[in-house]
C-alpha cells in the first residue's frame, strides 16, 4: 500500500508532501511541516523511487513494521465503507483497532533508536519532535477507541476513528516516503553501524574495571547482576544535561536504546514533557529543590518515579538521578509480614 490514504469515513485529506532529492535535514523539518493547505505534486512524491534497505539495517526493521501498519489501516479502510452503514458498525471496527497492537512498539523504536540519529547528524531536527507529539495524539486517539472512552454515541466513535486513520495514516504515509529516504541519504552509516551494535549483555562480556568504594567493591559482574533484579530502573543525566548511564532490567517500565547515551534529556521525552523536566533540572541546579516525584497508572500498573539532585560533598551539582519502578504490589500490601 504505496498510495495516499483517503477516509471513507469522514473524507479526510491525507497531508501528501512532495521530497526533494535532498540530504538537508533543515529541508525535511520544512517539508513536515508544511501545512495541508501547501499542496506539493503528489504523483512527484508517489513516483519516487524508494531506497533498498539492507536486510537487518534499523531502516529496514522500521520500514517492515510501517508495512504492518499500513495493511491494517488499509483493511479498516475497507471494513468502513460497510461498517458504515450499518446498526452498530463500531463493533466491526474496533476489533481491527485493537489489534493494531504494534504501533506502540513501532513509534517507541521510532524514538530511542532513529531520532537520536537525526540528534548526531543534524541541529535541524524539529521534525523529529513534531513527529513525536503526532504520535502520541494517535496513541490516544487508539486508546479512546479501544475503551469506548467519552463517546456517547455512533455518531461520536466515528469523529475519533476518522481522526485516528487519518493521523495514523498521514504518518504511515511520511515515514516511508519522506522520513526513511532522507534519513537513509542524510544519516552516515557509522551512526546507524552504532545504534544497530548489540547491547553489552548481548556479547561477550567486556573487560571493564571494577566499583570499589569505601564501604567495598564489586566485580562488573556483579554490578549489572545487581542492577538486573533491583525492583527499580535507574538513568544518570550529567550536569550537561546529557544521559551517561542507563539500567536496562528486564522489567524497565520506560524502554531504552544504547543510541540514548550522549543525548539531551529533553529529547528523550515526548514534547508535551519537556517543560516538566527543564523545571526539574533547573530547580536542582538552582539548589531549590533535591527531588522531585510522579506517580500514574499505566497499562494497568501504577508506576512511581522520582528524580534526585546529585551533589559533590561540596555541594556542586553533578546531575540528575532518575528511577522509575512498578510499585503496585507495594500499594496493594497491608498490615505487617515478619515470617517467611
Amino acid at each position: 500500500m504505496t498510495g495516499s490514504f483517503r477516509s471513507p469515513v469522514v473524507g479526510l485529506r491525507i497531508w501528501n508532501l512532495y521530497m526533494p532529492a535532498t540530504t538537508d535535514l533543515q529541508a525535511l523539518s520544512r517539508i513536515w511541516n508544511c501545512s495541508e493547505r501547501e499542496t506539493p505534486p503528489v504523483k512527484a512524491l508517489d513516483a519516487a523511487v524508494l531506497p533498498e534497505y539492507p536486510a537487518g539495517h534499523l531502516l529496514s526493521r522500521l520500514e517492515a513494521e510501517n508495512t504492518v501498519i499500513m495493511e491494517a489501516l488499509a483493511r479498516m479502510q475497507e471494513v468502513s465503507a460497510s461498517a458504515r452503514k450499518a446498526v452498530g458498525g463500531s463493533d466491526l471496527l474496533r476489533p481491527l483497532v485493537r489489534d493494531l497492537t504494534l504501533l506502540g512498539p513501532h513509534y517507541v523504536s521510532l524514538q530511542n533508536a532513529l531520532f537520536p540519529l537525526f540528534e548526531q547528524a543534524s541541529p535541524s531536527h524539529a521534525c523529529v519532535k513534531l513527529m513525536w507529539t503526532l504520535e502520541d495524539d494517535v496513541l490516544a486517539l487508539r486508546k479512546k477507541l479501544c475503551e469506548n472512552e467519552g463517546m456517547a454515541d455512533e455518531k461520536e466513535f466515528w469523529k475519533v476513528f476518522g481522526d485516528f486513520f487519518v493521523l495514523a495514516g498521514s504518518l504511515a504515509y511520511r515515514e516511508r516516503r519522506i522520513l526513511f529516504p532522507v534519513a537513509w541519504r542524510a544519516i552516515p552509516e557509522t551512526h546507524f553501524a552504532r545504534a544497530d551494535s548489540p547491547r553489552p549483555h548481548d556479547g561477550p562480556e567486556p573487560i571493564l574495571a571494577s566499583f570499589a568504594s569505601g564501604t567495598g567493591s564489586l566485580s562488573h559482574v556483579q554490578l549489572e547482576a545487581i542492577l538486573a533484579v533491583l525492583p527499580l530502573d535507574i538513568a544518570f543525566i550529567g550536569s550537561d544535561d546529557r544521559v551517561k548511564f542507563y539500567s536496562d532490567p528486564p522489567h524497565r517500565i520506560f524502554p531504552r536504546n544504547p543510541a540514548v547515551i550522549g543525548r539531551l534529556v529533553q529529547n528523550c521525552h515526548p514534547p508535551k514533557s519537556v517543560a516538566t523536566v527543564e523545571e526539574i533540572l533547573r530547580s536542582f541546579k538552582t539548589g531549590e529543590k533535591d527531588s522531585a516525584e510522579f506517580w500514574l497508572d499505566l497499562h494497568g500498573k501504577f508506576v512511581h518515579i522520582e528524580y534526585f539532585a546529585v551533589r559533590a560533598p561540596d555541594g556542586t551539582y553533578l546531575g540528575t538521578l532518575e528511577s522509575s519502578m512498578d510499585a503496585t504490589h507495594l500499594r496493594s500490601l497491608e498490615g505487617e509480614k515478619r515470617l517467611l
